[in-house]
């Protein structure tokens, strides 16, 4: 039991690490270039449903929560809209992407053409809702909050005289997770099969860790060189403080509670009987407007309880909480893009499964 639990939580803070890094780079590198690396998407309107899909596809919310800005400005269709709701998954596409690189390439290629094709077609039908009042403060790189890296590495110094305890605790964490990764810390013991099942991440995968690396050296060069104020409400209160308990808890509680399942039912033949009510809790669980709760069914993926159609329809339905501004602002506009990407979901899962994959 003590070795389980050490375990899983060596695995969660691995997954939150890595996460969380991915999260901050793709933040910095927003901020860094003014949010230019997104803004040549925004520009092609012909092309719609395109650039919508492929902004849903940016790992975490900024893509999402993009998108729903401009719907409710009248920059993009209806059915653009639920082409971005479609194709993102929030932050579970950086757990994927950790966890079973090649596999997640394949779905988020899935997710792009069904979503290529279900937008077209509603826009196709004229299918709308009623816009509301626009939202103009989301995804907004405010100007106190651009920064200049060649003028953050001139002045990064000051940020010692003196130093925050937030920057010593970020500079340490990170070194340390980075130590770890370098250092095959994370890597699982395989010898034991049981515990195997919850692996968490292909280390065979050498890209992929290397990759992570060099984002985490770019991270930990940032956190060095940006001032006091950006560190403390950009990155640690938005990013660190936001994230961080979420990923972990449910990370934490999705890996202990598919071990006592997986070891105390037959998983896999439970799913053989009952795999309609199994694509019908993804489906539902995925219109939850929020990351965490899908977590269980990637982790089930990949120990093997549940079928790539499964995930599939879970991915389909769910957006993380890229469609919180959208409740927030249009409860029409909520429910529909839901219901739609609920029977595509349906629809899919159960083709799949019938299909037998």
């Amino acid at each position: 039991m003590g070795h389980l639990l050490i375990d899983v939580l060596r695995n969660t803070l691995m997954i939150t690490s890595f996460v969380v890094v991915i999260m901050l780079f793709i933040e910095l590198l927003n901020v860094f270039t003014k949010g230019s690396w997104m803004h040549w998407l925004l520009h092609r309107k012909p092309l719609q449903v395109l650039i919508a899909t492929l902004l849903g596809l940016i790992p975490g919310c900024f893509g999402g929560f993009a998108v729903v800005s401009l719907w409710t400005h009248g920059t993009i269709s209806f059915g653009a809209l639920v082409a971005a709701m479609l194709s993102g998954v929030g932050d579970e596409a950086f757990v994927m992407l950790v966890r079973m690189p090649g596999k997640a390439l394949f779905l988020f290629a899935v997710l792009f053409v069904l979503a290529l094709v279900v937008g077209v077609t509603i826009d196709a039908l004229k299918i709308k809702v009623k816009r509301p009042v626009d939202m103009n403060h989301h995804l907004a790189v405010h100007e106190h909050e651009a920064l200049s890296l060649k003028g953050a590495l001139k002045e990064w110094r000051s940020n010692f005289k003196p130093v925050s305890f937030t920057r010593v605790l970020l500079i340490t964490g990170l070194s340390l997770i980075l130590l770890a990764m370098a250092t095959g810390y994370f890597e699982h013991d395989h010898h034991d099969e049981a515990l195997s099942a919850t692996a968490v991440i292909p280390f065979d995968e050498a890209w992929f860790n290397n990759l992570f690396i060099i984002m985490g050296l770019f991270v930990l060069v940032t956190f060095f060189i940006v001032n006091d104020h950006f560190l403390e409400e950009h990155l640690w209160r938005h990013i660190i403080k936001q994230h961080v308990p979420k990923i972990a808890l449910w990370t934490f509680g999705a890996l202990l509670l598919i071990h006592f399942v997986m070891h105390s039912v037959d998983m896999q033949a439970w799913v053989r009987e009952n795999a309609f009510w199994m694509l019908l809790l993804a489906v539902l669980i995925g219109l939850i407007p929020e990351s965490g709760p899908h977590l269980v069914f990637i982790t089930l993926f990949l120990t093997g309880g549940i079928p790539f159609s499964i995930l599939l329809a879970n991915s389909i339905t769910q957006d993380g909480h890229a469609s919180l501004p959208l409740l927030a602002e249009s409860k029409r506009g909520f429910i529909t893009t839901k219901a739609i990407n609920l029977a595509v979901g349906l629809l899919v899962g159960g083709a799949g499964l019938l299909l037998g994959f």
